[in-house]
């Protein structure tokens, strides 16, 4: 069987959806996914089964069993291994043709610019971390990256209560309203409810909390952060194959 035929062949379904000009899109797009976790490790396992050619994954974190329910590069067989080397371990297995670059690293004050400078133009950031998420979503907003955040998906069982909106618009997700607090104060980001022209997925569901050792804690459901990762790369995966107009490329 030929390249060319092995390919149309891995990649029926986004050939019929997007027509050969959307597949081509995909199969040029370069998408860095941030964070690759409960929601972050289902967008790159998506964003790879749609047929994007490229992705860059960063995340410092290893694979804990406490992760085995929800992140699907966490097995018996990864535990203690690098996450970012697991994702890209089983992306060259959905797709030996991708090319994928793992990153295992933090992002902080001190390297943000020369990050910056490595990433591609289409992100997802799905970090849970508040100071590297703000960091980093504003380093994006003024480089002009084309990119969608991830909201909190802990602590909920209903992924019908999940949304997709602009920061400034998102109702009832905490990290999500500790982000926009973040942003207006420290990096100048509008007040008044003007919107921030940054997509993110949120929930409206009240979150459940357990009680260890006499804090508040989430637990996670992947029926839930699996439709919040999807959602994201639904929504990247819509912006390469709609720029342009729709020309050919």
């Amino acid at each position: 069987m030929t390249a060319v035929s092995l390919l149309e062949e891995r990649f029926t379904g986004s050939l019929r959806l997007f027509g050969r000009n959307g597949f081509l899109k995909l199969q040029a797009s370069h998408v860095a996914v941030a964070g690759v976790g409960g929601v972050g490790s289902p967008c790159a396992e998506a964003l790879c089964r749609a047929g994007v050619g490229e992705l860059t994954l960063i995340d410092a974190d290893t694979i804990e069993r406490s992760n085995l329910n929800r992140q699907v590069h966490a097995l018996e067989s990864t535990v203690g291994e690098p996450k970012v080397e697991a994702m890209a371990r089983r992306l060259k297995d959905i797709n030996p043709d991708l090319k994928v670059h793992a990153l295992q690293q933090r992002i902080d004050g001190t390297t943000l610019k020369d990050f910056l400078a490595t990433l591609p133009y289409y992100c997802v950031e799905a970090i849970d971390d508040l100071k590297a998420k703000a960091l980093l979503d504003h380093g994006l907003y003024h480089s002009k990256r084309s990119f969608v955040v991830a909201g909190g998906a802990g602590g909920r069982i209903d992924p019908a209560k999940l949304h997709l909106s602009d920061i400034a618009r998102a109702k009832g997700d905490q990290l999500i309203a500790h982000l926009r607090t973040v942003l207006r104060r420290d990096y100048g980001f509008p007040h008044g409810g003007k919107k921030f022209n940054i997509l993110c997925t949120y929930s409206e569901e009240t979150p459940r909390y357990a009680e260890e050792n006499g804090h508040k804690v989430f637990g996670a459901l992947m029926g839930v952060t699996a439709c919040a990762g999807l959602m994201l790369a639904s929504e990247i995966i819509r912006r390469i194959t709609e720029e342009n107009g729709g020309k050919e490329v």
